[in-house]
């Protein structure tokens, strides 16, 4: 598995944000014309991602589990947000927006509530079997 790079020690997470990760490492040699559709591309991840994470955090009881929800909702607000005014703004806007202002909004995240639920869920890794994967139960981004 690549790890990306802040490995939270969560196989579910550390494989989603790799994958998060590489989608923004694209953003160089995406072409002007493609913006957009990267943003929708990566919109949509952090949408599965949230989806998968969710699953997983209610099956593990995880105690701050209505904080990061309500976490992930301000997010994926942000994201439509952004959606909006990229569909009116110019290439060098988008990748700004795209490249630093979701690329961080994300990074907090992970660096936030997401490592606080790592630290829960490895500490109690110790005592019960690993995790398995889920599968997102529904879309939750409207394009």
């Amino acid at each position: 598995m690549n790890l990306p790079k802040l490995p939270l020690g969560v196989p579910l997470m550390d494989r989603d944000h790799a994958v998060l990760e590489h989608m923004f490492s694209t953003l160089p040699q995406t072409r002007d014309a493609e913006l957009l559709p990267l943003f929708e591309a990566i919109a949509q991840e952090i949408c599965d991602h949230f989806s998968r994470e969710e699953i997983m955090m209610e099956r593990e009881q995880v105690p701050i589990l209505s904080c990061h929800k309500a976490q992930h909702a301000a997010l994926l607000r942000e994201v439509e947000t952004m959606r909006a005014y990229l569909a009116t703004a110019d290439a060098r806007v988008q990748r700004h927006q795209i490249g630093f202002v979701l690329a961080h909004l994300v990074a907090n995240h992970v660096g936030g509530v997401d490592q606080v639920t790592s630290t829960f869920l490895t500490n109690r890794s110790a005592k019960s079997p690993p995790e398995s994967d889920c599968a997102p139960q529904s879309a939750c981004m409207a394009s």
